[in-house]
């Protein structure tokens, strides 16, 4: 984060809020928080998700910049949360149980101190470039403008050039995992043999070890073109 200085989201919650207090900072865009209710004496546990923002993945550049940015806004302070409806879900949390929501911190005023100062932490991890907007959810307009801001400034994550919205990041990783599994999958195997080719005229594959209904055995790699199959018991 450097000698960047801090630009503040100076805006009010515009809905009734949850008072909660944070536990732990999972990265950009989520914590864990124990939430009270003081009417109801009542006092949990709940995992909390930034609703209108992405931060970058944890393994990808900026992701521990933008997670240590949030720690520093929120670590051990309490909050206000705006709760949201999730789109997908119809409820106020996502399919990782977790609650969506606006963060709120209330400060004082230096120079009034009959009023408060609120700040609205979704709006500042964009303002100083460590958050993308999940455009699907239909963030407020002045939130498009804060990253447009972000961008023209280089702030944060906006000083690379080679950026990817953290959804396609996700993507490209499961892929990559999904073809290793491939890869590495007992069903489709080189033969133990150094890879012996198929013994089918006019066929450049190899044998592979598969498994079937009736268990494993030995067939073409060039399958379906070549169906040539053996048991695996000589």
């Amino acid at each position: 984060m450097g000698e960047q200085t801090l630009l503040f989201g100076l805006e009010e919650p515009d809905c009734e809020t949850l008072r909660a207090h944070v536990l732990k900072v999972f990265d950009g865009d989520g914590f864990l928080a124990r939430a009270s209710i003081p009417p109801h004496g009542i006092d949990f546990e709940i995992a909390v998700r930034c609703g209108f923002i992405d931060a970058p993945e944890m393994g990808q550049p900026g992701g521990q910049e933008a997670k240590a940015f949030l720690e520093h806004q929120i670590s051990g302070r309490s909050l206000e949360l705006g709760i949201l409806t999730k789109m997908d879900t119809g409820g106020i949390v996502d399919r990782h149980r977790r609650v969506v929501a606006v963060p709120y911190l209330e400060q004082a005023n230096p120079d009034d101190p009959w009023r408060t100062i609120w700040r609205n932490i979704e709006l500042e991890m964009i303002l100083n470039g460590w958050a993308w907007l999940l455009e699907r959810y239909c963030p407020p307009e002045h939130y498009y403008d804060a990253l447009e801001d972000a961008r023209r400034n280089r702030r944060g994550i906006w000083a690379r050039d080679d950026n990817i919205h953290p959804g396609r990041f996700k993507s490209q990783a499961y892929r990559k995992k999904a073809q290793g599994q491939r890869r590495s999958s007992p069903q489709v195997e080189l033969f133990a043999e150094g890879g012996r080719r198929c013994p089918q005229e006019k066929c450049n594959g190899h044998l592979v070890r598969r498994l079937g209904k009736f268990g494993t055995f030995y067939g073409c790699s060039e399958f379906p073109r070549c169906r040539y199959a053996r048991s695996t018991v000589e």
